[in-house]
């Protein structure tokens, strides 16, 4: 008994032989075909080109001079790559340049370009990328790329393409500054307005101060000393107080010689202090004391009708009546003086009273005063941080009507080849492609190695069984088959 075939057993040579004969149409077929629409394909199409320019990226120098238009952190650098990335793609950008360059051809045509070439050549033709296939925000280079038929118009492409992109760059910081302006002048429009409101409330409080107004704002200086005002009135105070001093003391004196005009012993007990001002009266006292002890001394020694005794007290009465005369005379001379001692004390009194009053006044508005200063002084911060940032704005926007943040590091740069595969290899890829679908074609549909095969030939498989296959109905003259099913190996061999 024969031994089972091996179901793993290789596939003959000669079996793989006779399937490329018989299939040769097949696949050489699918070969020629692909070969010729690689050809079709390469002949019918164009050439790409493609130009790079290099680009160095800065960000405005506003606000920023310590950075001398440096990017502060990856992300703004980031951010402002991206955006050229879309300005160079953007539609307008795209129309105008190719307007600019017209048609390939040279022809004049006024619909040029259409909407459809605008937006392919936007997705497929421009782009911006970083160097050495890095990431957006890595470095301040870009390159932008462009695509076009020949290099001469991938050149003038890449030029006139960037000239557009950054006049469209200009007029977007234009915009900007623009919008940026409208509302910082509003701001500081508001800030101006709410600054003359509180100067005129102001205004009104100075009116009605006057004249103390440097009293006010000295009270309302937080580290000033004291106003006029106040050391003025210390000083009157002071003032008050010794011509107080001055008229009791004459008053005292005025007493004084007031009794002294009718007694003269009256002046005897009297100070010397009080008539320190009145020498003669002084001179009369110690006179009217020293008679006075010498009739005392000449009592004790003779009688009363003694000649010395009576010449002392002779003396002692007419100093006595002298004190009396110069008393009076004082009186008449010192009335004056009293009077305007206390006219004086009168006047600084008042003169104290009004300061004060002036003072309590100023006290009672200087809160309000002082919050309208410290309103104002914060208004005229906010309005200068206001015209700062709009003079800033304007010289942003007279900036991008003249300067460009992208700046040119070369002329275009042109690729040597175009670009993709040339028509040569297209067409032998096509070929290639062809004939392995054939040859995969071909094996997909081939019998196997193994099975019955009863000897037929190539056309047997597409036509199916023979009437004299093992299994069919017998003809008519000839013997019945055996029935169907596989041969043995021993009736193979035999066949």
């Amino acid at each position: 008994m024969s031994a089972a075939p091996n179901a793993t057993a290789p596939i003959p040579w000669k079996h793989l032989r006779n399937v490329l004969v018989w299939f040769a149409p097949l696949w050489v077929g699918s070969a020629i075909l692909f070969g010729v629409g690689g050809l079709g394909v390469a002949v019918l199409s164009k050439d790409t080109w493609s130009a790079r320019q290099p680009l160095v990226l800065r960000d405005e120098v506003n606000g920023a001079v310590d950075r001398l238009g440096r990017f502060s952190n990856t992300s703004e650098l980031k951010a402002a790559q991206e955006t050229i990335l879309e300005m160079a793609q953007n539609p307008e950008v795209v129309r105008a340049s190719l307007r600019q360059m017209g048609p390939a051809s040279g022809d004049h045509d006024p619909a040029f370009p259409s909407a459809q070439l605008v937006d392919a050549t936007a997705t497929d033709c421009v782009n911006i990328m970083a160097p050495q296939g890095s990431e957006f925000g890595t470095s301040e280079m870009v390159y932008l790329q462009v695509k076009a038929e020949t290099p001469e118009r991938a050149s003038q492409f890449c030029g006139v393409l960037l000239d557009n992109l950054t006049a469209h760059l200009r007029e977007v910081r234009r915009i900007r500054a623009d919008s940026v302006i409208v509302e910082l002048t509003h701001a500081r429009d508001l800030a101006r307005q709410k600054l003359d409101s509180a100067l005129a409330r102001m205004k009104e409080v100075e009116i009605q101060v006057g004249t103390d107004l440097g009293e006010l704002r000295n009270l309302n200086d937080a580290i000033s000393g004291d106003g006029t005002n106040r050391r003025t009135m210390q000083e009157t105070y002071r003032e008050l107080q010794t011509a107080e001093l001055e008229t009791k003391r004459l008053e005292s004196l005025y007493e004084v010689l007031m009794a002294g005009s009718q007694d003269a012993r009256h002046l005897l007990i009297s100070g010397d202090e009080l008539l320190s001002s009145q020498p003669s009266l002084q001179r009369l006292k110690d006179g009217m004391i020293d008679a006075q002890i010498e009739s005392s001394r000449l009592t004790s020694i003779y009688t009363e009708n003694h000649p010395r005794r009576r010449a002392a007290l002779t003396t002692e009465r007419e100093i006595g009546e002298r004190m009396v005369i110069e008393a009076r005379a004082a009186l008449s001379a010192m009335e004056p003086t009293l009077k305007l001692n206390r006219e004086r004390v009168e006047r600084l009194r008042e003169q104290h009273e009004s300061l004060m009053s002036k003072l309590n006044k100023l006290a009672g508005v200087r809160t309000s005063y002082a919050k309208l200063d410290a309103e104002v002084r914060a208004l005229t911060d906010q309005l200068a941080q206001a015209e700062g940032a709009l003079s800033e704005a304007q010289a942003s926007r007279s900036a991008a009507l003249s300067t460009n943040l992208l700046s040119e590091l070369g002329p275009p740069q042109v690729g040597e080849k175009p670009e993709g595969l040339s028509g040569s290899m297209t067409a032998i890829g096509s070929t290639i492609a062809g004939l392995v679908f054939g040859l995969g074609t071909v094996f997909l549909i081939a019998p196997g190695p193994t099975g019955p095969t009863y000897g037929r030939r190539l056309n047997d498989y597409l036509s199916g069984r023979r009437s004299t296959d093992p299994g069919n109905t017998p003809v008519a003259g000839r013997p019945a088959g055996p029935p169907a099913g596989p041969p043995s190996g021993g009736e193979r061999r035999r066949r």
